[in-house]
């Protein structure tokens, strides 16, 4: 996702490739005899009601983004635990995959908390990336074209997913495989037919994370490899990152104005059944400083106003964009922080509402403003019908 995760360095210096990705991505490593048959047999047809429970032209969902804490960032667990209740579904930001297929945990791989979200009646997904999270940190391009242009490792990938979710518990995977080659359009697809099928048939729901756009322009380097029409017939669930507008590598601006969210989705709905997208809402911050301009530093929302009070500024209201923003001056330089509050994460939830789509995603817990709560259960609630102006 165009997010950031600071993992045991600068947050700026994370930032910074989280979002670019890596230029000098690490080479897949050397097979092992135990990851590179390819299966044939796809999982057997098992009873149950995983799917029926949340997917449906009928059925809304509130989703929360798991990730563990790291330095001044906050983590998830307290706003998980507190929140529950009002959640449908969670996916834990705990796995990646070697350039074989297998799946790696790079989180603090904790199925006790997993089990406590499913015993307060959320749904519990396996979110699965391919983020380098040590030296060169961010989305592994590399990685992701090893593994989806060769059939044998992208069976491979299929297979150990299916495998996690039975042997863990799992309810569903979430997808999250970021900067894709351009070049691996159709096999980012193949991946996404594949392994929906094979998840289907274990009683297991799929789902995709997607960059936002409002065009489809194959060759892009961050969202061409992303077939939004192809995608969406496979897929369970379409997490539409609508993040980020402005961030590392341009200036200043709204993480997500109002006008290009709700642009962002009606070109999404064109090329995607609405009753399969999920909104995704940036509840995180930006500050820009003219010392690094272009390199924004990653706050959650209690970090925000906390900021605000400390240089002793006025929270505004940028017009246009509809977010929240205030400016001040520290050691010589002026910085400008936009971020989102619950007023304007109200505007997009009406959007998902005005678009009847299936529900929002929170990117990510215990970064949030803690108002926004009272609104999703006003607006989404828990599996609640769509509700129209």
């Amino acid at each position: 996702m165009k997010r950031f995760l600071t993992f045991m360095m600068s947050s700026a210096l994370i930032l910074g490739l989280t979002l670019t990705g890596c230029a000098n991505a690490p080479t897949a490593p050397p097979k092992s005899e135990d990851q590179t048959s390819q299966a044939t047999k796809l999982p057997e047809a098992e009873a149950g009601a995983t799917r029926d429970s949340v997917l449906g032209s009928e059925k809304r969902v509130v989703m929360g983004f798991y990730t563990d804490p790291e330095g001044p960032t906050p983590g998830s667990k307290e706003s998980m635990t507190k929140n529950i209740k009002m959640m449908d579904e969670v996916a834990f930001f705990w796995y990646s995959f070697d350039g074989n297929g297998k799946v790696v945990p790079t989180g603090k791989v904790d199925l006790k908390i997993k089990e406590e979200a499913q015993k307060n009646g959320a749904k519990a997904y396996a979110l699965v990336h391919n983020m380098n999270l040590t030296g060169k940190v961010g989305f592994n391009d590399a990685l992701a074209h090893s593994v989806l242009s060769n059939p044998v490792k992208r069976a491979n990938l299929v297979n150990n997913l299916v495998n996690l979710t039975t042997k863990d518990g799992w309810d569903g995977i979430s997808l999250d495989v970021e900067k894709t080659p351009p070049g691996d359009r159709n096999n980012f697809s193949a991946l996404v037919t594949e392994l929906g099928k094979a998840l289907k048939a274990k009683d297991k729901v799929l789902n995709i994370s997607i960059p936002a756009k409002f065009i489809d322009y194959p060759a892009d380097l961050w969202s061409g490899a992303y077939d939004y029409a192809a995608i969406g017939k496979s897929a369970d669930q379409i997490i539409l990152m609508t993040y980020d507008e402005h961030g590392l590598g341009t200036t200043q601006g709204p993480i997500a104005s109002a006008a290009w969210v709700d642009r962002v989705i009606t070109f999404a709905t064109g090329k995607i059944a609405k009753e399969k997208i999920v909104l995704g809402l940036p509840v995180y911050s930006f500050d820009w400083g003219t010392a690094k301009p272009l390199i924004p530093d990653y706050l959650s929302y209690i970090q925000t106003v906390d900021r605000a009070k400390k240089m002793g500024v006025e929270i505004l209201l940028d017009p246009s964009g509809k977010v929240p923003q205030f400016i001040y001056t520290d050691k010589g330089a002026r910085h400008e922080v936009f971020f989102e509050n619950v007023g304007s994460l109200r505007i997009k939830m009406d959007y998902a509402l005005k678009h009847k789509l299936h529900g929002v995603a929170i990117w990510r817990l215990g970064m949030e403003d803690p108002g926004i709560w009272d609104q999703l259960i006003k607006t989404y609630g828990t599996n609640k019908e769509t509700k129209t102006k």
